[in-house]
């Protein structure tokens, strides 16, 4: 009792595939009499292929005791049924194969598939006629559909025409007004009608519909229609057989009628589109500047003036596309152009008129900028844009080439406030400190014992290098911003060319302690011009050893990475610099002076040089640091020509 309460099928087979017993709650969906059944074996009832699936799934159970899945299909009724089985073992000498009907869920998938394929269709198939066939063949997938037409109503003529027909019997019929055919009667009505031999006797009574061509029994129409109104009709028929269409059937074929009737009211647009395009060839051919027409699908038209500003041969090469496809994908405040074209257009449809400007590309991939001009007007019952561009990349080049001097003008005056600012106070103040222990000691030098004048004479020194660097510096500095410093790269061994720069350094680190190690490979090669790198290597270092406590550790080293570049490093254990002042740096506007650990100079102009210098090698320099840790400057150069 418990068993005829499942609604699956149930089967009972032994080790030898006979059928033992059958549990169904619905007999007559079963492929044979639950009798036929009962004694025989798998292949004695069932097809060949659904057989032998069987047959291996009750071995394969009894041999594992593993549960077992098959799926396959059987025709029952004058209908193809799919099921799904698994087989458990029950014993050791019994399996069973419980069954579940799935037709409802294949037919569903078949559904979705069938309309996924309208669909891609809709969107990749240009040509009507061979979209039609498309869907023709899809919908034979699912229904019976070898006899399938497509009846249009022409509201100027008041007539139907069939720009599809495909029939076993009938040819295909000239436009006529299908007078009270069941097809006109679902055009008036606006619903979809599943006929049977019935229903169109009580129609063919009550004087709404008679006989147009050639008997169906089974026979099925739905209504083409728009979101504005109905096109026409969509109809599929069976000669032979009665009653092969289900309400199902009808709706499915109703979803399919509604995309049909969206892509042939496109096709009409279109239609009018070119008539339009007609009316306004002679004021597109005379136009100078370029002039379009914009829709929901495109540029639909445009002169020989847009032609040749993007750069094509001929129109057909763009048409139809957003104007988004014609453009890079931002434009230059940031906007993707797809959302900033459809912002456009909105404003134009809502105002009136809008006037902007873009910039497209060409076919060559340059950006031409226009000024854009869209008015909307009504073309044959239809909006569009009329669209009009003016060339302005001769203004945009004037107006770059103002911003690109007032820029040269902001940065010349940074540089000058720059130079004067070390000189007025970064020069005179050491100046001055030197000056000042000049004079005392040639007033007092009687007054000094040999140790301290020892102290001051080495003070001295020190503030003549660094004025000395400071020097070097504004001159490096002055002949770069004046366009006199030579160029002339070559291979340079790199770990010797930085030996040289320890070496000037090494006196001023020996004094505070500190240790330079030089790490860089042997064998590294760089090509470079050997002053400018001199100059980039040596004021790292100085800065390196400046800002390095007593007893503290200076490193240099150097790898090839990708691009053709080596990457050389200056470590040290320094005092750090803060975040604050690492965003200021490299920049010759900012303020970044300061002082060594034992009082050294510092203006920030080495950084400004070693940036000119490792740019001017098509590099890069950058630094990481944190406070009380130390710092590491980074640049690149290339390894060869």
């Amino acid at each position: 009792a418990l068993l005829n309460a499942l609604p699956d099928l149930i089967f009972v087979f032994d080790s030898n595939y006979i059928f033992l017993d059958i549990y169904s709650n619905d007999k007559d969906s079963l492929y044979v009499h639950p009798e036929e059944f009962i004694g025989k074996k798998v292949a004695e009832v069932l097809p060949p292929e659904v057989a032998n699936q069987s047959i291996q799934c009750i071995d394969k159970t009894f041999a594992t005791g593993e549960l077992q899945n098959q799926n396959y299909s059987l025709p029952i009724n004058g209908e193809i049924k799919y099921f799904e089985a698994r087989f458990v073992l029950k014993g050791e000498k019994t399996c069973l194969s419980i069954v579940s009907e799935v037709t409802e869920q294949k037919r569903t998938e078949l559904e979705r598939r069938v309309l996924y394929e309208i669909n891609h269709g809709v969107t990749t198939t240009k040509n009507l006629n061979e979209l039609l066939k498309l869907i023709h063949q899809s919908l034979g997938k699912v229904l019976y559909a070898e006899n399938c037409f497509i009846a249009l109503y022409d509201k100027k003529t008041e007539l139907f025409g069939f720009p599809y027909f495909v029939d076993k019997f009938d040819p295909t019929p000239e436009p006529h007004s299908m007078y009270k055919s069941c097809t006109a009667y679902i055009f008036k009505t606006g619903k979809p009608l599943l006929l049977t031999q019935e229903l169109f006797d009580n129609l063919v009574q009550q004087n709404e519909v008679e006989l147009v061509g050639t008997n169906s029994p089974s026979w099925i129409g739905v209504p083409l229609i728009t979101p504005e109104k109905t096109i026409g009709v969509l109809v599929l028929q069976h000669y032979e057989e009665e009653n092969i269409y289900s309400e199902r059937d009808v709706q499915f074929l109703d979803s399919v009628g509604s995309q049909i009737a969206m892509v042939i009211e496109r096709k009409r647009a279109e239609d009018e589109l070119h008539e339009s395009e007609e009316m306004f060839r002679r004021l597109f051919d005379e136009s100078a500047d370029p002039t379009l027409l914009l829709d929901e699908t495109g540029f639909t038209n445009c002169n020989q003036a847009t032609v040749i500003l993007l750069g094509y041969s001929s129109k057909e090469e763009f048409l139809y596309k957003k104007p988004w496809e014609l453009s890079p994908k931002r434009q230059p405040d940031g906007l993707l152009s797809s959302e900033k074209a459809k912002m456009m257009i909105d404003k134009a449809i809502a105002e009136g008129y809008n006037r902007f400007e873009w910039i497209h590309s060409k076919l060559d991939g340059s950006d031409v900028p226009v000024d854009v001009m869209l008015t909307p007007i009504q073309l044959k019952g239809k909006q569009i844009l009329y669209t009009v561009w003016r060339d302005i990349s001769v203004r945009k080049r004037a107006e770059e080439e103002i911003k690109k001097r007032n820029n040269e003008l902001l940065m010349t005056n940074a540089e000058k406030d720059k130079f004067f600012s070390i000189i007025a106070h970064d020069l005179r103040s050491p100046f001055q400190g030197f000056l000042g222990m000049t004079e005392v000691m040639s007033e007092n030098v009687g007054e000094f014992s040999i140790e301290e004048l020892v102290k001051l004479i080495g003070d001295l020194n020190k503030s003549a290098q660094n004025l000395y660097k400071l020097l070097q510096n504004l001159l490096e500095w002055a002949q770069l911003k004046k366009g006199s410093t030579n160029f002339t790269p070559e291979e340079l061994p790199l770990s010797i060319t930085i030996s040289g720069c320890v070496e000037q350094i090494n006196k001023r680190a020996i004094q505070k302690g500190i240790t330079i190690t030089n790490e860089v490979p042997g064998e590294q090669k760089v090509f470079a011009d050997e002053r400018m790198l001199n100059s980039i290597t040596s004021n790292l270092l100085s800065n390196a050893v400046k800002f390095t406590r007593k007893e503290g550790k200076v490193s240099i080293t150097a790898h090839a990475i990708n691009g053709g570049m080596v990457e050389v490093a200056v470590h040290d254990t320094g005092v750090g610099i803060s975040e604050g002042v690492v965003n200021k740096l490299f920049k010759i506007d900012e303020k970044i002076g300061s002082e060594g650990t034992d009082g050294e100079l510092s203006t920030g102009l080495g950084l400004l040089l070693c940036k000119e210098f490792v740019e001017k090698h098509g590099g890069k320099i950058w630094v990481e640091s944190a406070e009380n840790i130390g710092s590491t400057f980074y640049f690149t150069m290339p390894v060869r020509k």
